[in-house]
């Protein structure tokens, strides 16, 4: 059986020719990556900052069986990790998240400015800004490892490199004001918490409140919203009674400190 994409033709084989094309690649891609400062753990290649938080690269292949696959860029924070991590029924960080535990994620189509050169080949890719990439028994392994390497060095690794830590992201995020997923605003009120600046989670959390009025279906991220902000209602409990304890105790210490002992203001009796 033979398919068109893009005008080429490719023959639809068995998957075990497939997957031993597929593991081909992977192989020359693997010490690209580690040369990189990435490892690898079967199609992902993860790099770990010293923060704690890991960027990953993903090779996904075609659910449905077809002889192609496409290159996710990611990236996984510990913070919001621990945050949630009821939330996933799970106990612990991951040490290797899979495709869906990131918490920033594009793919590399996307990346690509549309006026390079390769993309503009590309019909499909130069129109809905994904591209997948196609093979079979006649494909050249080594041309097609050479054209993706130089994308995931420039797009791919450079991207994550922008928004592997908590304060990138947070500042992608605040970037894209009034756009973006939900999960956005999700993750930003944690790291704003996180980082401590209670007038920028203010800030997002009108925006948040905004945006559930216009969308009361989604029943989930309400959940998360009402979690916030009865959180920001107890700091704001916690700020304006801390201060009035403290005075309390400082107005106390005054007294005693001024209350005079008997060892020190003796009664002097006049003698006659």
């Amino acid at each position: 059986q033979v398919v068109q994409f893009n005008n080429i033709k490719y023959t639809i084989g068995s998957k075990k020719m497939y997957a031993e094309i597929f593991n081909q690649l992977i192989k020359l891609v693997r010490p690209f990556m580690k040369a990189q400062g990435f490892i690898s753990r079967g199609n992902n290649f993860y790099k770990r900052h010293p923060q704690g938080n890991i960027g990953i690269i993903n090779f996904q292949k075609n659910r449905e069986g077809f002889p192609r696959f496409t290159i996710n860029v990611g990236i996984y924070s510990v913070v919001l990790a621990k945050y949630f991590l009821a939330e996933f029924n799970q106990k612990v960080v991951k040490e290797y998240p899979s495709l869906g535990d990131y918490h920033w994620e594009s793919r590399i189509g996307s990346l690509v400015p549309i006026q390079n050169p390769a993309r503009q080949r590309d019909e499909d890719w130069r129109k809905f800004g994904d591209k997948w990439w196609w093979y079979d028994d006649t494909s050249n392994v080594e041309k097609l490892f050479n054209e993706i390497k130089s994308l995931i060095l420039d797009y791919g690794i450079s991207e994550i490199d922008q928004h592997i830590t908590d304060q990138q992201l947070q500042t992608a995020w605040l970037a894209e004001a009034g756009t973006g997923g939900p999960n956005r605003l999700k993750y930003l009120c944690v790291l704003l918490e996180h980082s401590g600046d209670k007038e920028q989670r203010s800030t997002v959390l009108n925006e948040f409140g905004k945006f559930m009025q216009s969308h009361p279906e989604l029943t989930g991220l309400k959940k998360h919203y009402d979690r916030f902000i009865k959180e920001a209602d107890l700091n704001k409990e916690e700020k304006c009674s801390t201060p009035r304890n403290l005075n309390q105790t400082s107005a106390k210490r005054s007294v005693s400190e001024k209350k005079p002992s008997i060892s020190e203001n003796p009664s002097k009796k006049i003698k006659p």
